[in-house]
């Protein structure tokens, strides 16, 4: 690794770290009471989750979930936060069989959640839980939680990443299997759209399709992507890759990895029927690391809950979608400035 590359690498571990205070974390008892609830939380969020991490005991901490692989498991965990908490706190976990967790038959779109790289278990519940809370996902999302660690294990995550391809195919054939296949949406942020790609690849014998895929800044190649388009169409009925120029995590994750990112805006403007570019750049940035977008910026946040039916595309709206000169690509802006 040359030298640059290795100064990318620092950084890009550092910037991380300081994206969430929350990089030591302690470990997340199973069925027990970890925090009490209590009055102090003026939200708490029960998550349905399945994991691939392998359940771990220590004398002190009792049965945890780590970042190892493991099987296939599944529970609830319960998340308290103040409505403007970025953070929040894991109050409990408690396991459940994987057909409890699962979606019953209904209307609405049901939303598979796959996060990114340096998520440790209790990270991935607070920030699917906060995710849930504001696109008012309550019932109709379900984290995918696989054995990321801690924002210094880059290509560590990637190996374990392609070691849980199977495991989440698993889960979308069960899901599939309960609510049907058109009813689902995968939801795919940073490095976790990888994991998606890759995992849709190997169902070479599923004649459905998916409701969409939304991609959320994308840590995959963009040469890479493009290879894949066209498996892609024919996994789903709608595929959306949200972008910016403002994620500092991309920029550097493209000196990393010498390539350029999906999730960066710049110079991409490829016309591809049946896929939907969101270039949120000039919304500006909620977070140092501009990365974490879907959770934190009310724009993305309003047209997720549109995409997602939460809430009708006639009402009332703070920001708009503006089309671009190609067909498909489109930049969100204020609806005042829409105007």
């Amino acid at each position: 690794m040359n030298n640059a590359r290795t100064v990318a690498v620092c950084l890009l571990a550092a910037l991380c770290v300081a994206t969430s205070l929350s990089s030591c974390v302690s470990n997340i008892p199973i069925s027990t009471d970890y925090n009490a609830e209590s009055e102090k939380h003026e939200v708490v969020v029960g998550l349905r989750f399945v994991t691939n991490r392998r359940l771990q005991t220590t004398d002190s901490d009792g049965d945890y979930y780590g970042d190892d692989l493991g099987e296939l498991t599944a529970g609830e965990c319960k998340v308290g936060f103040e409505e403007n908490d970025r953070r929040g706190d894991v109050l409990r976990v408690d396991p459940a069989p994987i057909g409890s967790v699962l979606p019953a038959n209904g209307t609405q779109p049901f939303v598979i959640y796959i996060h990114g790289y340096g998520e440790s278990f209790a990270r991935s519940c607070r920030r699917a839980a906060l995710l849930q809370h504001r696109l008012r996902l309550q019932g109709r999302l379900l984290l995918f939680s696989w054995p990321s660690s801690t924002y210094l294990t880059y290509a560590q995550d990637a190996d374990d990443l392609e070691m849980s391809l199977g495991h989440l195919n698993e889960l979308l054939s069960a899901v599939a299997d309960s609510v049907g296949q058109q009813r689902m949406i995968l939801l795919a942020h940073s490095m976790g759209s990888r994991g998606v790609v890759d995992a849709l690849k190997l169902r070479d014998d599923d004649p459905g399709k998916f409701s969409r895929i939304v991609f959320i800044a994308p840590d995959i190649r963009r040469d890479v992507f493009l290879e894949n388009v066209c498996m892609l169409q024919e996994r789903a009925s709608d595929i959306t890759v949200y972008m910016s120029d403002n994620d500092r995590v991309l920029w550097l994750s493209a000196a990393v990895n010498t390539s350029g990112r999906l999730g960066l805006a710049k110079e991409f403007s490829i016309d591809i029927e049946h896929i939907n570019v969101v270039d949120i750049t000039p919304t500006g940035t909620n977070d140092i690391s501009g990365h974490m977008y879907h959770m934190f910026n009310p724009a993305v946040i309003e047209d997720l809950q549109v995409m997602f039916g939460v809430k009708s595309p006639d009402s009332h709206r703070e920001y708009q979608r503006i089309a671009a000169s190609t067909e498909g690509f489109w930049t969100l802006e204020s609806a005042t400035i829409a105007d």
